[in-house]
């Protein structure tokens, strides 16, 4: 079973004078920092000898102009890469470019191409966090399909993070070390199952759902 981890890459700049810290009630996060939030899951659930697949929606560089995409992508990379090799994992990185202009089948092409990344028997950790919303929406539309549509594919872990711009430009260097940018990492995994809860219920069957859904969710 391949361990495969989905997301769409950061679009604005990273600080390295105004860096955002992770944390989250949800998972236990390793004490190691990282700029990525997608990155605290590798480390949690690559083990040694895992075959890992690294797919990454990338907004690539136009007209000369270099993206801050294709920037974070290199250091979200090296920060992944460093972790699967200390673990003696296989593992491959697959991009998918995206551009500055799209249409109406933009976002339908995208999840084409993240639906045929997906393989039988994979096992999946997605994270919605950064991009355009549409194409977060369409990643997690191809997770649905693909989990439905493939032979034993695994939705383990999909993740939303805040992500914080930065410290008010008024904070001196020490108040920002005394009181760092903190952003939660969310566990939204439930999400996916009530999605697939609805998009197999039939007309007349909403009050018993209503009444599984009190069992569910508590309010």
């Amino acid at each position: 079973m391949r361990k495969v981890f989905l997301s769409t890459m950061l679009l604005s700049e990273m600080k390295p004078e105004d860096p955002t810290y992770y944390t989250s009630d949800d998972f236990i996060l390793s004490e190691n920092r990282y700029d990525f939030p997608l990155t605290y899951v590798i480390d949690n659930k690559v083990e040694p000898n895992d075959e890992v697949v690294i797919i990454t929606a990338v907004q690539q560089d136009s007209n000369g102009r270099i993206n801050n995409a294709t920037v974070n992508y290199k250091k979200y990379k090296q920060e992944v890469e460093k972790i699967l090799l200390e673990r003696n994992t296989g593992f491959n990185f697959e991009e998918i470019p995206l551009t500055e202009e799209f249409n109406s089948l933009t976002f339908n092409k995208f999840f084409k191409q993240v639906s045929q990344l997906i393989d039988d028997n994979d096992q999946l950790f997605v994270d919605v966090t950064f991009g355009m919303k549409p194409y977060s929406i369409s990643m997690f539309v191809a997770v649905a399909y693909a989990e439905k549509a493939a032979r034993n594919v695994d939705v383990d872990t999909i993740i939303y993070a805040q992500k914080y711009s930065g410290f008010s430009r008024a904070k001196t260097a020490e108040e920002k070390a005394k009181d760092p940018s903190k952003s939660r990492i969310y566990d939204i995994t439930g999400l996916f199952y009530l999605n697939a809860i609805a998009g197999n219920a039939k007309p007349g069957q909403k009050h018993k759902l209503d009444k599984a859904l009190d069992l569910l969710i508590n309010d």
